[in-house]
């Protein structure tokens, strides 16, 4: 009798092991609920441990949603956010529900949904997003930039960066690549291609890529330079003729996440507005490595991200990491995040 009796209880435990978790009480709040994800069903659908289904708000589905989701999310516990509009109880977890949702350890503030819109993985989308719907809008729009607000093919890339991208010629007949932060004329190189000794000049690219002598402008002067070791650069401005405007890419506001696909333009040895594509390593402090071949000439071009935001100034040159050491083979960046500093510490303006 009695083996039978733990035989019962033992079966009774099990149930809801094999069928799931028993239903709620018919008013289970969903805010502040808590369970791990164990399928990401598409780009804003996942599907909870305790069988809930997920419509993460606010965000558009995507395969680059999707990915991210895959990636960072899936496995994870999370903590359940409702909106004012939305269902708030509910009285069985085979169902779905739209909510936001959050990593439970995550200290950012930042629920999924933000993070995606702010890193511009995802777009937004408006629908029942009342409670943050200003703040979502904030997170797509962060400013009036001319860039476009999608992921572009490497044609698009192209073409887009060419315009904002030009290159330097020194009176002494050495070159290297620089670019615009701003439509006034604010510019972007490497300390090592315009360190202010010499006379130099910028010439822009034609529209077949081809450097056009005849289109060039003067430097004005430079704001701010450095030649550290692992850090070079030199912001400058552009003499431009009266009341002219030019094409720009603007700066990143936050790491991009490594592996992330780059692309930069330059103007290495015997060619013009070269473009070439790869990723993004790893950041280390004010600079970081990526997989782009780069060679002299290159130094001082844009390294940006696919949707035209400028990761970093590529540097190619092989600086001494110890005194009796140098890294080759390795392709470097200034980190785009650092300038942003210098320029906010010198009261430089630059945005757009």
């Amino acid at each position: 009798m009695k083996t039978k009796f733990y035989s019962l209880a033992l079966a009774i435990l099990a149930l809801p092991l094999l069928y799931g978790c028993p239903n709620p009480n018919p008013k289970t709040k969903l805010d502040g609920m808590q369970s791990k994800v164990i399928k990401v069903k598409d780009g804003n659908h996942i599907e909870l441990r305790n069988g809930l289904t997920v419509e993460i708000l606010g965000i558009k589905p995507s395969e680059h949603t999707k990915d991210y989701l895959e990636k960072h999310v899936k496995g994870e516990e999370v903590v359940i956010k409702t909106d004012s509009e939305q269902r708030q109880y509910i009285s069985s977890y085979k169902t779905t529900v739209k909510t936001y949702v959050k990593l439970k350890n995550d200290k950012s503030g930042y629920c999924i949904s933000g993070k995606l819109l702010l890193n511009k993985t995802a777009k937004l989308r408006q629908t029942a997003v009342t409670d943050s719907l200003k703040h979502f809008a904030e997170y797509a729009n962060p400013r009036s930039i001319p860039g476009p607000d999608h992921i572009m093919t490497d044609t698009e890339l192209l073409t887009y960066m060419k315009p904002a991208s030009f290159m330097i010629i020194n009176a002494d007949g050495s070159c290297g690549t620089g670019f615009f932060i701003n439509e006034n004329g604010l510019a972007l190189t490497n300390h090592h291609v315009l360190d202010g000794k010499q006379n130099a000049v910028i010439c822009f690219f034609g529209e077949n890529g081809e450097l056009d002598k005849t289109n060039y402008r003067k430097i004005n002067r430079i704001l701010l330079s450095s030649s550290g070791t692992k850090i070079d650069f030199t912001v400058f401005l552009v003499q431009l003729d009266n009341g002219e405007k030019v094409r720009y890419m603007p700066l990143v506001n936050q790491h991009i996440r490594d592996g992330e696909k780059i692309a930069k333009i330059g103007c290495p040895v015997g060619t013009v507005c070269n473009f070439q594509t790869g990723n993004l390593s790893n950041y280390n402090e004010g600079y970081f490595t990526h997989s782009i071949a780069s060679n002299h000439g290159d130094s001082g071009g844009p390294i940006v991200n696919y949707y035209g935001e400028v990761v970093g100034i590529n540097q190619s040159i092989e600086f001494n990491r110890t005194i009796n050491e140098q890294a080759k083979g390795i392709a470097y960046g200034v980190d785009a995040l650092l300038i942003r500093d210098y320029l906010k510490q010198y009261n430089i303006n630059y945005e757009y």
